[in-house]
């Protein structure tokens, strides 16, 4: 699906912050490797996101409450809702203006992460697809769908080592995403990141980014990030804050 961040982490970091606390799939570019398990709901939202760009003389700001929805159907599967719930478009330059406020196009998903023997290393498969009910131009108007892949490795001492792949098909076209990530502690409870992405087609960007999580309580994580565009054809600035809350 596409990336307007919201972006969202390249790959969470891959390991729990709070022996209760599902991996929550805020913020970065991926997911996590892991599902919220049997009957947990989880709740994850921008407050919001957002992104700027500036290109031939116009300017494009756009921010977004982007909300996804987590529920566990079983230990190591789970369906996700997704939606654009407000965004507010600004464009400005060369002699015109334009201003949007309103709700985007909304998303539903299904995510799979089996067990593996070893559990130094750790998957999570996502199939998913847009739902197109937002209006133009805060909307697409058109359904797309992808098929995204996580691997993580625990490094131990709470560092990690992340690989995402995502492949987009449908109105908006065809393309690539890739992303790198490597994830270590700050200080107790408070980890961060560093990201890069790289897509083609569609899903076209080149871009490097970090970000900050923070377990406020073992239920409760606070998330702030930001991406920097590497070319003219990427965003410039993408980035928010969030906060993730689950509820068993």
């Amino acid at each position: 699906m596409k990336t307007s961040l919201v972006v969202l982490l390249a790959c969470l970091p891959v390991f729990a912050h709070a022996e209760d606390a599902p991996e929550y799939d805020r913020p970065g570019i991926g997911f996590s490797t892991s599902t919220v398990g049997r009957g947990v709901f989880a709740w994850e939202q921008g407050l919001p996101d957002g992104s700027q760009d500036r290109s031939g003389g116009v300017s494009t700001r756009q921010w977004t409450a982007t909300t996804l929805l987590r529920l566990g159907l079983g230990e190591t599967t789970e369906v996700q809702l997704g939606a654009d719930s407000w965004s507010r478009l600004r464009i400005r330059g060369n002699g015109a203006g334009e201003r949007d406020d309103g709700g985007g196009d909304g998303s539903i998903a299904l995510k799979w992460a089996p067990v593996l023997a070893d559990d130094r290393i750790s998957v999570a498969f996502k199939v998913g697809t847009t739902l197109p009910w937002g209006k133009s131009p805060l909307g697409d108007n058109g359904r797309d769908h992808d098929v995204g892949v996580s691997w993580g490795l625990d490094l131990g001492e709470e560092r990690a080592l992340a690989l995402y792949a995502d492949r987009q098909w449908g109105d908006s076209g065809t393309g690539w995403l890739f992303s790198p990530s490597f994830s270590f502690p700050l200080a107790q409870q408070v980890s961060a990141y560093v990201e890069g992405g790289y897509g083609t087609g569609a899903q076209y960007m080149r871009a490097a980014g970090a970000g900050v999580t923070w377990m406020a309580t073992p239920r409760l994580q606070l998330d702030a990030s930001l991406l920097r565009g590497l070319d003219a054809d990427t965003t410039d600035w993408q980035g928010g804050i969030g906060l993730s809350l689950y509820f068993d």
